[in-house]
C-alpha cells in the first residue's frame, strides 16, 4: 500500500493565506474538497481554483449531465480511478445514459440519444483526441452547441485534467 502522499493542511497550522482559502471553500462547498488538499499548499493557485471549479460545477452553459460526461471522458482519458468511480456515480445521477457511461469507461465514443449530448461527447472526445478539429467540425460545434459552451467544454477538461493528474500523483483510490 502507498503511504498517504496527500499531506492534507491541518487549517490551526495554516498560513493566514492557506486559512482565508479554508474558509472560502467552507462557505461556498461546506467542506475542501480532495484536490484542494493538493493546491493549499499554493493557496493562490487554490484561489483560482476555487473560482474555476465553481463555475464547473454551477455552469451556465452545460446540462449536469453535459458536464458529467465531460468530467468523466477526462478522468478515464488520464486512467484517474478516483475521479472515474467519483464521476462514474455523478454521471448516472445527472441522467446520463447508462450506455453513454459504459462505452466512455471503455474508450468508445458514445452514441447518445440525445443530440445534444451526442454533439457534447463528440467535441470532448475530439478534444482530448488533441483537439485538432477540421473546419467541417468546428462550425458543426459553434453552430449547434456555441462558443460559449465550446469555451466551457475547454475549462471543464482543463481543470479535471489537472484533477486526474493530481489524484493519481497522490495515489488516491477509490472508496468503493
Amino acid at each position: 500500500m502507498t503511504r498517504d502522499r496527500l499531506a492534507r493542511i491541518d487549517a490551526q497550522q495554516a498560513t493566514d493565506h492557506q486559512q482565508r482559502v479554508i474558509a472560502q471553500l467552507g462557505a461556498g462547498r461546506g467542506r475542501i474538497p480532495t484536490p484542494f488538499n493538493i493546491w493549499l499548499h499554493n493557496p493562490r493557485l487554490a484561489e483560482g481554483m476555487e473560482i474555476i471549479g465553481t463555475h464547473v460545477d454551477h455552469s451556465p452553459v452545460l446540462s449536469e449531465a453535459e458536464t458529467e460526461v465531460a468530467i468523466l471522458a477526462t478522468a478515464v482519458f488520464w486512467n484517474a480511478p478516483y475521479v472515474i468511480a467519483n464521476h462514474r456515480r455523478h454521471a448516472l445521477k445527472a441522467g446520463v445514459p447508462e450506455t453513454v457511461v459504459a462505452a466512455i469507461l471503455e474508450r468508445r465514443k458514445p452514441e447518445a440519444d440525445d443530440g445534444r449530448l451526442a454533439l457534447v461527447c463528440d467535441a470532448v472526445s475530439a478534444l482530448l483526441a488533441g483537439g485538432a478539429v477540421d473546419d467541417a467540425r468546428f462550425a458543426q460545434y459553434d453552430a449547434e452547441l456555441g462558443r460559449a459552451v465550446i469555451a466551457e467544454l475547454l475549462v471543464t477538461i482543463g481543470y479535471f485534467t489537472s484533477i486526474s493528474l493530481g489524484m493519481t500523483l497522490h495515489a488516491l483510490q477509490p472508496k468503493d
